[in-house]
């Protein structure tokens, strides 16, 4: 019998002569950078507005067939109670008739939030100021049709 010599399944070759070669990783780089863009969020299209309130008309209901998008609520950074400056604060007081205690913070003058909130048809809400009563906010959204 015979020896025959053992088959090699990978031929050796050297880096330069690796199928990965200049076109392919660009390709190969543009596909990854395309996942992470189609996964970011997309702005939706629709109507943008801006609306002023104050702890006094801080409800508010998203008609039928649309959809609200929160992307932001501004206030004041500080406000003077009784000669002191204190720090602006707004939460989410109530969503369709549920109280919360301590709700979700949607402003504060010291730190960055997560936004959009996104409130379906129907839904009524309200918020909170924490500051002067005179104190006005700005609600900046997106409505869009269901």
């Amino acid at each position: 019998m015979k020896n025959n010599p053992p088959i090699t399944l990978v031929k050796c070759l050297k880096f330069s002569q690796l199928v990965f070669q200049k076109k392919p990783i660009i390709l190969l780089l543009l596909l990854f950078l395309t996942s992470f863009s189609l996964s970011a969020q997309t702005i939706p299209k629709g109507k943008a507005n801006l609306i002023e309130f104050s702890s006094n008309n801080s409800a508010f209901k998203v008609p039928e067939g649309k959809t609200w998008y929160i992307y932001n609520i501004f206030s004041n950074r500080k406000t003077i109670q009784g000669g002191e400056e204190t720090e602006a604060g707004i939460i989410l007081k109530s969503v369709n008739g549920v109280v919360f205690k301590k709700g979700p913070i949607v402003y504060a003058s010291s730190g960055n939030l997560n936004f959009p909130i996104i409130f379906p048809e129907k839904t009524s809400f309200e918020f909170e100021i924490f500051s002067n009563p005179g104190t006005k906010a700005i609600m900046t959204y997106i409505e869009t049709e269901n």
